[in-house]
């Protein structure tokens, strides 16, 4: 089993801080869902905010959900025309659904690579079957650089 490193002091204080600002029931049910050792380390640092009696500042649980918030990078050019010519060989039902998932927006890039002379696909609506864990394989393991297998 990989062991997974541990965030650094500062991101652990953060943590604590916004575990801190979290209802008992909330903060308990995020540690479970942490790997033991993170848990464990976040354990005395959450022991001494209240120890000390430090004040919860529910702004820092906003300020951590927009960090949260989803960051989409813009796809390399080169990867994108890639991913085109990956796509030019596939059924036009597939061409559409490998695109669907996609983000909007390297969607985009990739039809912005598509030859002119071809019917260009459109995102279609993926198989209701397709499980959330099928559609993130699909995607890690369609969208790898060349050379480097997603892994399961």
């Amino acid at each position: 089993m990989m062991q997974q490193a541990l965030p650094s002091s500062e991101g652990l204080r953060r943590a604590a801080l916004t575990l801190h600002a979290l209802a008992p029931e909330d903060r308990d049910w995020l540690l479970q869902q942490l790997p033991a050792a993170h848990a464990q380390a976040l354990a005395p640092l959450l022991e001494e905010l209240q120890m000390l009696g430090i004040p919860v500042d529910r702004g820092l649980v906003q300020a951590a959900l927009a960090s949260a918030a989803p960051v989409t990078t813009a796809l390399v050019p080169a990867r994108a025309q890639a991913l085109c010519q990956a796509l030019l060989h596939e059924a036009p039902a597939l061409q559409s659904q490998l695109l669907s998932l996609l983000p909007p927006e390297h969607a985009a890039a990739v039809l912005a690579a598509w030859p002119a002379d071809i019917l260009r696909p459109t995102p279609a609506a993926l198989p209701a079957s397709w499980s959330p864990a099928l559609r993130e394989a699909l995607y890690q393991a369609w969208t790898a650089p060349a050379g480097q297998e997603a892994r399961p």
